[in-house]
């Protein structure tokens, strides 16, 4: 009478298999987790951008705000803290915690025709001392100013 079973030999085989599948699979999923949470700053360069565009329709100026967070925040999400004064008076905050730090500057004079300003927002998910950076300006969207593979 035979028994019924696996040898040795293909279990082997098979737990060797599941290690080569998690060792493609594990490094993308930890790629895909920094993805997703550098996709706030882009969000926010473009809620900045829409706010700024406000700000102008209604006192025909640019609006200039200081960088905020002081600090970076890096792999750790940091309270907002209500933001600056100038972000306040922007009219926008985020919803929560942030992973990038942003800043308004004008780059042209902001009272004449043809003023423009530049949203910036920086981060470093993934904390290894690199950043991701995103820019808008009014006429363009927020875009990356880094190599995609950068958190």
């Amino acid at each position: 009478m035979f028994k019924k079973g696996f040898t040795l030999v293909e279990l082997m085989i098979v737990v060797a298999i599941i290690g080569i599948l998690a060792a493609i699979a594990i490094p993308n999923f930890i790629e895909m987790q920094y993805r997703a949470k550098r996709s706030e700053v882009p969000s926010n360069v473009k809620g900045i951008k829409t706010s700024e565009m406000g700000y102008d329709a209604a006192f025909d100026t640019f609006l200039v705000a200081a960088q905020h967070p002081g600090a970076l925040p890096g792999k750790v999400q940091v309270d907002w803290v209500g933001g600056n004064a100038d972000f306040q008076k922007l009219g926008w905050a985020p919803d929560g915690k942030v992973r990038g730090q942003y800043a308004v500057t004008t780059t042209t004079a902001s009272t004449t025709p043809g003023g423009d300003f530049l949203v910036t927002g920086v981060c470093d998910v993934d904390g290894d001392a690199t950043t991701a950076s995103y820019t808008a300006t009014k006429s363009v969207n927020a875009t990356v100013n880094t190599a995609n593979d950068v958190y």
